[in-house]
C-alpha cells in the first residue's frame, strides 16, 4: 500500500511539472519565459493578407544557461517505438517520458540529440504507433501546413503558411546554426493567447499528408514559426515505405485529424526531469 501511494504522489508530481512548465519556449529576439497572465494575443496573419518578405539575417535564439524540467511533443517514425523531437526539449535531462495516458508515464530508453540541429531521437520502451511518412522535400513559400502536439500542455493544432527559409542560430547551453522553413500562423485550434511553448519536436504535415518538418522556435508577438529543414529526416536515415500520409487534412476540419493522432499516441507528450 505505501509503495502505491509513493508511485501515485511521484506521478503526481510530475504532472504538476508538466503543467508547471507547459509554456516554456523558444522565442527569436527575445526568448524568455512568459510571467503569470503574460498572455499576449495570437497574431494570426488572414489568408487574404499578403505574405511578408523572407528575413533577413539569423533568427538568434538564447537557451536558458542550464537544462530545466519542460514539455513538447514528439510522433512516431517507425512501428518499433522510435520518436522524434527537438533538442531543446530533452538536452540536459536525468530522464525522458513518453506521457502515455492519465497518469501513465513511459520512461525512454534513449534520446539522441543532433549535435548540429535542434532535432533528437527518441526510443520508447513500451509505446508502439503508426509512424507518419517523411518527406526530404522543403515546402516552397505560400505552401499550407498542419502543426498538431501539445501548446501550453494542452492538446491543439496549428495551421500555418510558408513564407521563406533562413537559419537559426541558436546559443548558450549549446550552440548550432541551422537552415530552417519559416510560417506565419494562420489560425489555432481551439484559439489560445500566448507562447507555443510545448508543441515543440511536433511534426507539421503539408496538405498532401507527409510530415516536412518538426516545431523548433515561435515568434508568437510576431505570428512566426520555426522548423527543420525536411532534409534532417535524410541524413537521420529515417525515411522508409513504412509511414503512412495522413488522408482528408484540409483547413476546414484539421484539427480533428490532431485530436485522432493524439488519441492514438502517434503524436505523444513529451516531459523532461532534469532533477
Amino acid at each position: 500500500m505505501r509503495r502505491t501511494v509513493e508511485f501515485l504522489f511521484y506521478i503526481i508530481a510530475i504532472l504538476y511539472f508538466i503543467v508547471r512548465y507547459a509554456d516554456v519556449d523558444l522565442e527569436d529576439k527575445n526568448p524568455r519565459r512568459p510571467a503569470p497572465g503574460d498572455q499576449p494575443p495570437a497574431v494570426l496573419t488572414p489568408d487574404d493578407a499578403p505574405l511578408p518578405r523572407a528575413e533577413l539575417g539569423d533568427v538568434v535564439v538564447a537557451l536558458d544557461p542550464q537544462a530545466k524540467n519542460s514539455v513538447g511533443t514528439a510522433f512516431a517514425v517507425d512501428s518499433r517505438g522510435t520518436f522524434v523531437t527537438a533538442r531543446h526539449v530533452v538536452d540536459g535531462c536525468k530522464q525522458v517520458y513518453l506521457v502515455v495516458g492519465p497518469r501513465q508515464l513511459e520512461p525512454v530508453l534513449s534520446a539522441v540529440s543532433d549535435t548540429h540541429r535542434d532535432f533528437a531521437v527518441l526510443r520508447a520502451r513500451a509505446l508502439r504507433a503508426q509512424p507518419f511518412a517523411l518527406t526530404d522535400t522543403s515546402p516552397g513559400r505560400g505552401t499550407n501546413g498542419f502543426m498538431m502536439g501539445f501548446p501550453q500542455g494542452k492538446p491543439a493544432d496549428v495551421r500555418a503558411t510558408v513564407f521563406g527559409r533562413t537559419f537559426m542560430r541558436s546559443e548558450g547551453r549549446y550552440n548550432a546554426r541551422e537552415a530552417v522553413i519559416a510560417w506565419v500562423e494562420r489560425e489555432r485550434r481551439p484559439l489560445f493567447d500566448g507562447s507555443l511553448g510545448g508543441i515543440s519536436g511536433g511534426p507539421v504535415f503539408d496538405e498532401q499528408g507527409y510530415v516536412v518538418g518538426t516545431v523548433v522556435a515561435g515568434a508568437p508577438r510576431r505570428g512566426r514559426v520555426y522548423t527543420t529543414h525536411p532534409q534532417v529526416f535524410r541524413n537521420a536515415g529515417l525515411i522508409s515505405d513504412e509511414g503512412k500520409t495522413i488522408q482528408g487534412l484540409r483547413a476546414q476540419d484539421f484539427d480533428k485529424s490532431g485530436n485522432a493522432l493524439r488519441a492514438s499516441r502517434s503524436i505523444a507528450q513529451v516531459y523532461c526531469k532534469v532533477e
